[in-house]
């Protein structure tokens, strides 16, 4: 049996399996929303046997890479190099990259290679403590990389910054760099693009709280009863407890309950209230188009 060795979050993953949730796991370290992480993780544990990993000796002796306090809230830095070539194949894919099954050797310059609007980019992916700097020397192998795969670009990813004259080399050779705040920024508009691709199948806010919510039942995915007091429970179809119910005054919503607490329904006064009014009968919570997204953000999850 050929024993591993590693460091980041794989460490964390093997050391705490089979009771971890990995899906979790990754979407609370990275901070990338769960379907995203769970695609990560399904990847993971196709490509790894976990269990077998987890049997090696010594694995409690795996030597870890250096690391430095955090300074960034999406935690690249501390991938190891072969997580983060795994990271970076799914967050390109997000971005609408296409995966070619080439393979070349490690020694190229060139871990995978990519396809996006008719172009090859081979891409190089290098992990560093976020003490060092990449150097140069990754730039000109990837520069030539891109030759040697009959590529259009080329991309190298590093976990810390490039230096000076690594970004002078990439301006001059074509080579384009991710660094770790490009990569933030990039997981950035992975979950922004996810939270519109989610929002997509929601009407858009319009005019007010009140009749926005009320459109929430154009999508047939909604069944929205009225009741007395200007109250109203949101449903899904064929299913009898509610999923909120939201009550109004002159045209406002004055109540808001979440009717689902620990994936079990639970009567109006023990949900969680989104909106409501205090003993002075002062309104409190969000209002307009702010508590609409949050209600979209709860109502998305029984959605498929």
């Amino acid at each position: 049996m050929s024993h591993h060795k590693f460091s980041g979050f794989f460490k964390e993953i093997i050391e705490q399996y089979p009771q971890i949730d990995i899906a979790g796991f990754l979407s609370e370290k990275l901070q990338i929303p769960l379907d995203k992480a769970e695609e990560l993780a399904a990847r993971i544990e196709k490509e790894f046997d976990l269990k077998e990993i987890k049997a090696e000796p010594n694995l409690e002796k795996t030597e870890e890479l250096e690391t430095s306090p955090k300074t960034s809230v999406y935690s690249v830095e501390s991938l190891s190099e072969m997580e983060l070539e795994h990271f970076t194949k799914w967050l390109l894919e997000e971005l609408n990259y296409e995966i070619l099954p080439e393979k070349y050797p490690v020694d190229l310059g060139v871990n995978f290679v990519v396809a996006k609007d008719g172009e090859k980019i081979a891409i190089y992916v290098k992990s560093y403590p976020t003490t060092n700097r990449a150097p140069n020397s990754i730039v000109l192998k990837s520069s030539e990389s891109k030759r040697a795969c009959e590529c259009q670009r080329a991309l190298v990813v590093s976990s810390a910054y490039f230096s000076q004259q690594a970004r002078l080399d990439a301006e001059a050779l074509g080579v384009e760099l991710l660094d770790r705040d490009t990569l933030a920024s990039k997981i950035v508009e992975v979950i922004r693009k996810a939270e519109c691709e989610v929002q997509s199948c929601f009407p858009l806010y319009k005019g007010s709280l009140l009749q926005s919510l009320l459109g929430l039942e154009e999508t047939k995915d909604f069944i929205i009863e009225a009741r007395a007091d200007e109250k109203y429970d949101l449903h899904l179809p064929g299913v009898k407890y509610p999923l909120l119910t939201f009550q109004s005054c002159s045209g406002e919503v004055v109540r808001c309950v979440f009717r689902i607490k620990f994936n079990e329904p639970v009567g109006e006064f023990g949900g969680e209230v989104l909106i409501g009014c205090d003993r002075a009968n002062n309104r409190f919570g969000p209002d307009g188009a702010e508590a609409y997204g949050l209600i979209i953000q709860y109502l998305e999850q029984f959605v498929e």
